[in-house]
């Protein structure tokens, strides 16, 4: 990455960095175009490689980026330990869509993120996804699961409550505008469902 990228405008960085997280989040490192970076954003493909070298730099900052600032948003938000891991679950939810504030499309590109294995950007960003999923795991560690520790597939309902809150998200960016309120509301319905089951 050159670095002077971060002698630009503040506002014109986070308008390239929203467009390659937008266009990254919705199709992937192998199938996103900067052609399609340069659309959303209007900012001209000679700019972009003025600052990256290829697309798998782009790739890797962008990525690196995004992870440095969910974690950093992520540790600023009071996780209480000992909280019941529904109640902790949402409240990782809440704190995502406050990062679309700044970074609309930063939730979504968190996921494909920890997804992405095309092996042109997987060892370029295996070290911050790393980093990430270690904060995730360790704040996730803090939870009370005591409510399903009495199931003896406890595991699998953590996974196919993840794998809901993701498909929650993505149908949410499938929509025309993306309603962070609607989201969580969808998210603690699912919760309070598999509570029910327990």
């Amino acid at each position: 990455m050159n670095e002077k990228f971060f002698s630009l405008k503040k506002e014109k960085q986070d308008k390239m960095i929203n467009g390659a997280m937008q266009v990254f989040s919705l199709y992937g490192y192998r199938h996103a175009s900067t052609d399609e970076m340069v659309r959303v954003c209007g900012v001209s493909k000679g700019l972009w490689f003025h600052y990256f070298e290829n697309k798998p730099g782009l790739y890797s900052f962008v990525a690196s980026y995004g992870l440095k600032y969910a974690m950093l948003e992520l540790s600023m938000k009071p996780f209480t330990p000992g909280m019941d891991y529904f109640r902790l679950r949402y409240e990782i939810e809440a704190c995502k869509m406050d990062m679309m504030e700044k970074y609309p499309y930063l939730p979504l590109f968190l996921n494909s993120i920890v997804r992405e294995e095309d092996p042109d950007v997987a060892e370029l960003i295996r070290e911050p996804r790393q980093k990430y999923a270690e904060q995730l795991s360790g704040i996730m560690m803090q939870a009370d699961y005591s409510a399903l520790r009495n199931k003896e597939d406890y595991l699998l309902l953590i996974d196919m409550l993840d794998y809901t809150i993701e498909a929650l998200m993505a149908d949410g960016y499938r929509s025309p505008v993306f309603a962070p309120g609607r989201y969580l509301m969808e998210v603690q319905k699912h919760i309070n469902a598999m509570q029910a089951l327990l």
